[in-house]
Order: structure tokens, then C-alpha cells, then sequence
């Protein structure tokens, strides 16, 4: 095997443009540690975590000599699980080659040629779910079929909603509202959305579920959501298809039934990164996984930061991973010792000083952190220079976007945004000369362009500011609006309800297709019937009307369709677009067009007719298999979209991050990036201080998360929280910002409104849950420009 000494020169030397800084002392020690050896990595933002995995993984191939198919690593996101695996085969070949240029170690050449690094296992848990069950399924049975989330909002729509009138009962609403806090703005998208949640953190907590709908006496409400959650299942069970969470506990079970038995005698090493967002059900499977690779002479590295803890809206237990060192004992009879990576190599000192002072401003969250938590370090190469950190605070909301638009053009294409300083005054902020708009984040705690009452927001107002005077400034934000609301989705769904259902006739067949969604169709039926009376020039030899007529007379348009009875949506779709321009070029329309083929493409998955309808020379009104065809269209497909089940997937979101744009995200979105200049809003909404808006900067109690984890977790071994719902609520504010502000590499900027200044308590402007301001009055930490 490679000896270490060689190994870790070759990293010196062909990894030196690829890490920042020579490996420090923690990251060596968990790099290096025996492969026998379980870790506890604690490690703050910019640490290098991924670098510490992938160099793990790397040091157990080549030093420690084990194969590559032994190991198993996890993380959190698709995205991370991506970069993870490019770094474990670019730079594992990158060392590989430096090793073999080394005269030492030359008769170990031909093994170093031999190591296959794909055959490591790396992804994220759902992704491991689905591979282990595809390849140790038993003989005949086919492949797990998994439902994305908005396919599985829409079933829930259908099956545990609309199915029995659910969707209408007033005790459903009643016990719904109990937990979110209030009953307003419920509708039969956001029911479907909280029954998914009651479902999932059922199955993540392992709760008992026939204990939970025993309390059914007591509350009727509960009664139904136990019969939307029965019907919601069964249908699951009837078309052989997962979600997420019974992905899971499928594999769960099958490791526990002794089916996975191969996977298991050949696994040794589980690395999970991102633990800090682990939850119950996740921690049984990695402790099954890990028991294992125990036996069979290798270790598990857990890498996490609690204060990075912000999925406990999806289920995650922070107090798994704060509580790993005694759980891993008991469950595994294994010892670790925290290990902390504390060197930040992406901010600057002034940004790191000023997150440190962030967290610990507020006594109340230091119960909630991982005991004796060193501060985070700046460990920046120097030759950057150390902006203050900046504040923008203006009256009103309009006010403000004027300011910040100009701020952003002088970064991007002026002579720069100049800044007052005390002492010295630092050179202008502007971009690199190869830098652009995408080198600038805009993190807020949501990415909507108008509020509840249609009142436009921050997003949407820098939007219009930047798209007026020089230079123009692009943005990126497709989760500004929900889809239904999109102008050109809204278009494209209309255009499609007019060829397959013309004149509504199926629609209108439908009894319980609920009036919101009639509403909805209707207006896009007409936002599609201006489109055709506007464009009727001639495309490709066919009018947009002439198209359509075609389809709602159900001739053959072309000779693509001659003698063809079944066509897919997506075709049409495909064909449609072309009349929809808006959705060709821009990087944004693309992310609504994909995420609407994709919503077709999923629900095939479950539907009788493929996503296809038929398409015949006879009447639609006569043809009665036609029509169902077109009725399961309207189901699987529109109304998800029309009652804001389908979303942008996040991942998807990530894949199409424009680098010219100026990126408008919410914190969770941003969550494992980092930018050169980070633009937080901590009180773009708050004119004063209104209990409706508490939740959002000074939690008055836990708000529907944390009541949902009161209501269920009884039913769970975890047992209820020890901390109170409040304290939760506002250690799930504290970590918030906190991730915000350590994204920023170079600058950051909090904005805001002058009120915020004045004195309306907000945990991101330093205060505590005694309502203490530590940063008041006015914020005389910041620089304000």
C-alpha cells in the first residue's frame, strides 16, 4: 500500500490549486485516523468538509488498501452528492498520477492502475434507497418505482382529499389550522401539503400511528387525517409506487429482514455527511448500515454542523447529531470524540468576526449547540481586502430598491459602490474583471415576489429596478411566483386544455373537480384564446389557431400524426412552445418548461394512459375512451399545477444557476453555496411590530413546525422535544442567518427598513429571546451605505 508520507505529498502537490491551504491540524486528524478509527466531525462553514470526505475516502483506497466497493458515502442534496463524487474521481485520478511519477512507490504501479474509483457508493440516502433495492430486489419483481414530491402532493390531492369530499370537511380544517396556528389561507393545495408533512413525519419519527389515530375521539379532525393518510397509502400501494419516505422505510425493512444480507457482508466504511439534518428513520438505517461495516472491520464517519440545521420543517432531528456521541455508543457500543474544523477558508476576517458575534449574541442558543463549540477562525489566504460589514436600511420598501439597484450596477458595471469606513477608507466594491452578476446572491427567508395580500416584495421590486437604466441587470428567481401564477405556464396550460378539452367538455364532466381549480382553468383557457387571436401569422406552414383547431376537431396536423391514435402531452407540449416564445431563450422560462414536462413525465408513472391522450378523427364528446384519457390529463397533470402542488425542484433550480445573473434565493436554497458578495434582507417586510409577522424575525410560540413535532413525536421513541416550541422556533431563526451570513466570501450587505433600526425586535440585528438588542439602537456595528 501507499504509505501516508507519500500520499500526502502527492496532495501537496497535485491537489495544491484544488485546496486552498495546506491541510490543517483537525482536517489531517480526520483525514489520516486509522480506518478502524469512527469520527464525529463538527465542522463550521467553509472548514473544508468535503475536502476532509474525499480525502478520507481517498486515504482509505490507496494507504489503507481497501476497495473502493466497500465504501459508502452519503450526503444531503443531489447537488453535494455530485460535487462529493467529482472530487473522490478528479482528484483520486490527479493522485494516482502523482504517485505514480514518484520512484518509491513504483512497484505499487500497476495495483494504483488497477483501483476502479466508481465502484465507491456515493449519493444521497434516497438515491442508495433506490439502488440497493433495484439490485438485491428479488427474482421477477421490478425496480422500485419513486414518485417525486409534487406527483405525490397530487396523489394526496386526489386520493386523500378529493376522494370522499375530504378536501371540505370542517374538522379536517379545524385540527389542520390547530397545528399551523391559524385556518387562514387554507385550501385544498396547502391541506394536501400538510397531510404529506403529518405522513412523512410519521414514518421519519417512526411514530405509531395506530396510537396517534386512537386520539381520534378526541379530535375528529384527526379521524380524517388518518383516513386521508389510509386512503393516501392504499393508492400508493394499489399503482406499486413509493414516496421519499416509504422509499426509506422500505429499505429499512429489508435490511431488517436479512434481504440486503449481500450488500451488507461487502460494505465496511459509511462516511454520511450533512448529519445535522438526519431524522429518526435515516439514523435506524445509517446504525443498520454501520453495525456492518463494524463487523466487518471498518468504521463510520458522521460530518455535520448543527448550527447549519434547517430542514426541521422536513423532518430533520438536529438533536440526533448533537446527541451522536452517546447515541452511536449505545446503539453501536462505539466511542468518538468531537472533532472540530473551525479554519474558515471562504470569508473574510470581518464577515467571520461578525458571524461569530451573530451566534452568540443570544444566551438561549448556546443549550441548543454542540457543547464546547470552539468559534469559527478566518483562515483566508491574506491579499483580500477586509470590507466592514455593510447595512442598507430605508423607509419603505420602494425607497429601498432604488438604493440597492444602484448599489448592485455601481458593483457590476460602474466604477463601483464606494464604502465609508472608520480609520481608512477601502478601495471601491466591484467585480473582478472576469466576474458578473452571478458572483452576487440576494437570500431572503422566501424568494416570492408578492406577499399574501398581492402586495409586491423586495424580490419583485429589485426585479423592475434592475431592469430599467444602465447597465441592465438580469435576475435569477424562479421560485418567485408559484407555477399556476406564471404567465407563460399559466399560457402553455391553456393552450393545452383547448386541444385536448375543448369548449371544457370533460372539465365540466367532472363533479368533484373543486371551483378553485375551475377558476384557474378558466382563466388560462383565456389567457390562451388572446394568445391565438393575436398570433395568427403563420408558423411552420400552421397559425397557432389553425393548430389548435386541428387538435380540438381531432384531425391529423401534420405527417407526424398521420395514422397515430395516442399522443404523448409532452409532444404537444414540444409543439406548443413554438408559439410561446418567452419560453425559448430565457434561462428562467426554460426552468418552468422543464419543471411542467417533468410533472407530465412523472405522472405517466402512475396513470392508465402514459401521460398520453387519444387522439382520434372522431369527436371528442363521442369517444368515451378519449375522453378518459383526457380527464386523467386534467388529474394527473393540470390540476397539481393549478392548485400549486408541482413546484421548482430545487435541484433543478441549482443545475440552471445562471452565471450572469444575479441569484434571488431563500436561505435553505442557498445552503452549501457561496458567493463573492451576499445581499441578506433582514426586514424588508417588517414596518412594525406586528404579531403577523412575528414568526418570521421574534417567534411568539413554535408556529406549525414545531406543534407538528409536539403532536407527533409522543407517538415516537424520541419522545417530546425537551427544549419548548418557542426556544425551537427561535433556534431555527438563529441558524438561519447564520447560514445566510457565512455564505459571503468577500462582502456582506444586511437590508432591511429603517424600522429595523428603530428598534422592532429581530434575531437577524442582534437580538435575544429576552428581547435584549445587543446590536441597538441603530446598528452601530454595521456601515451603512
Amino acid at each position: 500500500m501507499i504509505q501516508w508520507r507519500d500520499f500526502e505529498e502527492a496532495i501537496l502537490v497535485a491537489l495544491e490549486r484544488d485546496i486552498r491551504e495546506r491541510v490543517n491540524q483537525p482536517q489531517h486528524a480526520a483525514v489520516r485516523a486509522p480506518a478502524s478509527a469512527s469520527l464525529f466531525v463538527v465542522a463550521g462553514p467553509g472548514s473544508g468538509k468535503t475536502t476532509v470526505v474525499a480525502l478520507r475516502i481517498l486515504k482509505l483506497i490507496m494507504v489503507d488498501g481497501v476497495s473502493p466497493s466497500t465504501v459508502l458515502a452519503t450526503t444531503f442534496t443531489r447537488k453535494a452528492a455530485s460535487e462529493l463524487r467529482s472530487r473522490i474521481l478528479g482528484w483520486g485520478d490527479m493522485l494516482r498520477e502523482a504517485l505514480i511519477r514518484k520512484a518509491s512507490v513504483r512497484p505499487l504501479h500497476a495495483w494504483l492502475e488497477s483501483i476502479d474509483l466508481n465502484q465507491a457508493l456515493t449519493g444521497t440516502l434516497d438515491s442508495i434507497c433506490e439502488e440497493l433495492l433495484t439490485q438485491h430486489r428479488p427474482p421477477g419483481a421490478g425496480a422500485p418505482v419513486v414518485l417525486e414530491d409534487f406527483v405525490a402532493k397530487g396523489l394526496m390531492l386526489r386520493a386523500g382529499l378529493f376522494q370522499g369530499g375530504r378536501h371540505n370537511s370542517n374538522s379536517l380544517k379545524q385540527y389542520v389550522g390547530q397545528l399551523q396556528g391559524s385556518t387562514y389561507g387554507l385550501n385544498a393545495s396547502s391541506l394536501s401539503g400538510t397531510l404529506r408533512e403529518i405522513r412523512d413525519r410519521i414514518v421519519h419519527d417512526r411514530a405509531d400511528v395506530a396510537a396517534f389515530c386512537a386520539q381520534g375521539g378526541r379530535h375528529r379532525g384527526v379521524r380524517r387525517v388518518c383516513e386521508a393518510l389510509e386512503a393516501y397509502g392504499a393508492e400508493l400501494n394499489d399503482r406499486g409506487v413509493l414516496d421519499f419516505s416509504r422509499l426509506e422505510e422500505v429499505l429499512f425493512e429489508e435490511l431488517r429482514r436479512g434481504s440486503l444480507a449481500p450488500f451488507l457482508a461487502s460494505v465496511r466504511f459509511l462516511l454520511v455527511d450533512e448529519y445535522q439534518d438526519t431524522n429518526l428513520l435515516q439514523e435506524d438505517i445509517y446504525f443498520s448500515i454501520a453495525r456492518s461495516a463494524l463487523r466487518n472491520g471498518g468504521s463510520l464517519t458522521v460530518v455535520g454542523d448543527d448550527d447549519q440545521s434547517l430542514y426541521r420543517f422536513r423532518g430533520a432531528t438536529v438533536d440526533l447529531f448533537q446527541g451522536f456521541p452517546s447515541r452511536v455508543h449505545k446503539a453501536l457500543r462505539v466511542s468518538v470524540d468531537p472533532l472540530y474544523l473551525t479554519r474558515n477558508y471562504r470569508s473574510t476576517n470581518g464577515i467571520v468576526r461578525f458571524v461569530n458575534e451573530y451566534v452568540s449574541v443570544d444566551a438561549g442558543f448556546k443549550a441548543a449547540r454542540v457543547r464546547r463549540k470552539p468559534p469559527i477562525v478566518c483562515a483566508r489566504a491574506a491579499g483580500f481586502t477586509d470590507y466592514p460589514v455593510l447595512g442598507m436600511f430605508r423607509d419603505d420598501p420602494e425607497e429601498l430598491a432604488d438604493a440597492l439597484a444602484g448599489f448592485v450596477r455601481q458593483v457590476v458595471g460602474g466604477r463601483g459602490a464606494s464604502v465609508p469606513d472608520r480609520g481608512h477608507r477601502p478601495p471601491p466594491i466591484k467585480l473582478s474583471r472576469d466576474g458578473s452578476a452571478g458572483d452576487i446572491a440576494f437570500l431572503v427567508s422566501s424568494p416570492l415576489e408578492y406577499s399574501a395580500g398581492n402586495q409586491p416584495r423586495l424580490p419583485l421590486l429589485l426585479r423592475q429596478r434592475l431592469a430599467t437604466g444602465k447597465p441592465f441587470v438580469k435576475v435569477f428567481n424562479p421560485r418567485g411566483q408559484s407555477l399556476e401564477d406564471v404567465e407563460s405556464v399559466g399560457l402553455l396550460c391553456g393552450l393545452i386544455l383547448e386541444c385536448v378539452d375543448p369548449d371544457a367538455t370533460v372539465q365540466n364532466g367532472i363533479t368533484r373537480l373543486p371551483n378553485a381549480v375551475r377558476q384557474v382553468f378558466d382563466a388560462w383557457r383565456e389567457r390562451a384564446r388572446k394568445r391565438i387571436r393575436r398570433h395568427g401569422a403563420r408558423r411552420r406552414s400552421l397559425s397557432l389557431g389553425q393548430f389548435v383547431a386541428a387538435w380540438q376537431a381531432r384531425r391529423s396536423t401534420s405527417r407526424q400524426f398521420r395514422g397515430i391514435e395516442n399522443v404523448s402531452i409532452n409532444d404537444l407540449i414540444y409543439k406548443l412552445v413554438t408559439w410561446v416564445p418567452e419560453m425559448q431563450d430565457d434561462v428562467e422560462q426554460l426552468v418552468y418548461l422543464e419543471t411542467v414536462t417533468r410533472a407530465v413525465a412523472e405522472s405517466a408513472l402512475f396513470g392508465s394512459f402514459g401521460a398520453e391522450v387519444i387522439f382520434r378523427r372522431e369527436p371528442l364528446a363521442r369517444d368515451e375512451l378519449a375522453k378518459a384519457s383526457v380527464r386523467e390529463a386534467l388529474w394527473n397533470v393540470l390540476v397539481p399545477i393549478a392548485t400549486g402542488a408541482v413546484e421548482v425542484n430545487e435541484d433543478l433550480m441549482l443545475e440552471a444557476l445562471p452565471g450572469d445573473r444575479l441569484n434571488m434565493m431563500s436561505v435553505h436554497q442557498a445552503k452549501g453555496l457561496e458567493f463573492p458578495l451576499v445581499i441578506v434582507d433582514v426586514g424588508s417586510d417588517f414596518k412594525r411590530d406586528h404579531p403577523s409577522q412575528a414568526f418570521k424575525r421574534f417567534p411568539r410560540d413554535g408556529g406549525r413546525t414545531c406543534n407538528m413535532e409536539d403532536a407527533l413525536r409522543k407517538y415516537s421513541r424520541l419522545g417530546v422535544p425537551t427544549r419548548s416550541a418557542v426556544d425551537r422556533a427561535f433556534d431555527d431563526l438563529v441558524r438561519q442567518y447564520f447560514v445566510a451570513f457565512s455564505r459571503a466570501q468577500d462582502v456582506l450587505l444586511l437590508v432591511g427598513l429603517t424600522a429595523a433600526r428603530r428598534g422592532i425586535p429581530n434575531v437577524a440585528t442582534g437580538w435575544d429571546r429576552r428581547r435584549t438588542w445587543h446590536w441597538g439602537p441603530d446598528l452601530p456595528n454595521l456601515i451603512h451605505i
